[in-house]
């Protein structure tokens, strides 16, 4: 009984997984933003941040560097969940910032966007608070229910 709960718990996380990718790419690729730079690169790490800091408009900050993190925290929080292989920090932070770079060279090359050195660094931070939220959630789990078992 125990492994048919699991099963549909593991089968219902890879729906939600699948989902939020869909919704990622759509959100990433698909949407409509207007950039009066129109199709550039920012090579410079920090620079666009930099930028949206100094215009002083918090809409901007907030749709853009905190917008960009959130996107990944599902990703961080999901992919070690999922996949065993992938559980190390070290694996989640490549695996999104491989991910995220993907997204960066499609919004250019198909989308006329900007790629984005920044959107790249502030997704893989959003991927490790996503890991580190994962981390946390699991030594929680496991002292909860490890002190119910060692007070039976």
């Amino acid at each position: 009984m125990i492994h048919i709960i699991k099963e549909r718990w593991m089968r219902f996380i890879e729906l939600l997984f699948d989902t939020y990718i869909a919704i990622l790419l759509y959100v990433t690729l698909f949407t409509f933003n207007h950039y009066t730079y129109g199709k550039s690169v920012n090579l410079v790490l920090f620079n666009s941040i930099h930028f949206m800091f100094d215009t002083g408009n918090v809409v901007l900050i907030l749709k853009n560097v905190v917008g960009n993190i959130g996107l990944f925290v599902p990703f961080g929080f999901m992919v070690p969940f999922l996949y065993h292989k992938l559980r190390p920090l070290y694996m989640c932070l490549f695996l999104s910032s491989f991910f995220s770079s993907s997204i960066e060279i499609c919004q250019y090359l198909f989308a006329e966007r900007i790629f984005d050195v920044d959107d790249i660094a502030l997704n893989t931070i959003g991927a490790g608070m996503g890991w580190f939220l994962y981390y946390s959630s699991v030594k929680l789990y496991d002292l909860v229910f490890k002190s119910k078992i060692d007070t039976q």
